[in-house]
């Protein structure tokens, strides 16, 4: 007698080895990854606009400093002039150009020993020029134009002073000229670099003599800058 055995199908899928679910791997979200980079997009957006802004001011910074320098100077010999005047005494506006510093003297009141002090006033001590900015140059009537070394310009008690003109140098290049009237003691200041009513002694013109003066003093005040 035969004996079939009926298996069924059921029973034979659930016998055989089912093999192991494989893991999905996480796919980045497309989302995720836009909003990612609309954020550095937003971030680089804003770092330029504020370099746009930055920059031109670090570039005006020099040009500030040789305005402000050239106006202290101008109000300088203004005080000058009108403080010889009220204290009937001779005085001087001195100029280092190798230090470039600047300061007040007064004619003291010993007639045996006649001579130019610093008096105790606040603008007397020497005044040095900011970092980027140095004297170009110093011209006077009797001496012509000055580069270096020490000059000066006098008042007097009658209202007349030496007709001055000072050229300030800034790191970058740029001018600015001061001019006393050496009749009304007023002061003018222009950007650039004028030669204004002193003439220049056997010709003498900026471009054609060594800078050393004033790239020696930028040189200084770049390395007082770097310490």
């Amino acid at each position: 007698m035969r004996t079939s055995t009926r298996i069924r199908s059921s029973e034979v899928s659930a016998a055989r080895p089912h093999p192991a679910p494989r893991a999905r791997r996480a796919r980045p979200s497309p989302t995720a990854a836009g909003f990612t980079l609309i954020e550095l997009a937003i971030v680089l957006l804003v770092l330029g606009i504020a370099v746009s802004f930055l920059i031109p001011r670090l570039r005006d910074t020099d040009q500030t400093r040789l305005t402000a320098s050239a106006e202290r100077v101008a109000n300088t010999a203004r005080y000058l002039y009108e403080e010889a005047a009220f204290r009937q005494r001779p005085m001087r506006l001195n100029f280092d150009l190798d230090n470039q510093t600047y300061w007040i003297t007064v004619l003291n009141e010993d007639p045996d020993e006649p001579e130019f002090v610093v008096d105790g006033s606040p603008l007397s001590p020497p005044t040095a020029l900011p970092d980027a900015v140095a004297f170009s140059d110093v011209v006077l009537p009797v001496l012509g134009t000055v580069t270096e070394g020490i000059a000066f310009a006098q008042f007097t008690p009658e209202g007349y002073a030496d007709p001055l003109v000072v050229h300030l140098q800034s790191r970058r290049g740029d001018y600015a000229t001061i001019a006393l009237d050496s009749l009304t003691g007023r002061t003018r200041i222009g950007e650039g670099y004028h030669e204004v009513g002193v003439g220049r002694a056997n010709g003498d013109d900026r471009r054609d003599r060594p800078p050393s003066a004033v790239e020696d003093a930028l040189r200084r005040t770049r390395s007082k800058a770097a310490r």
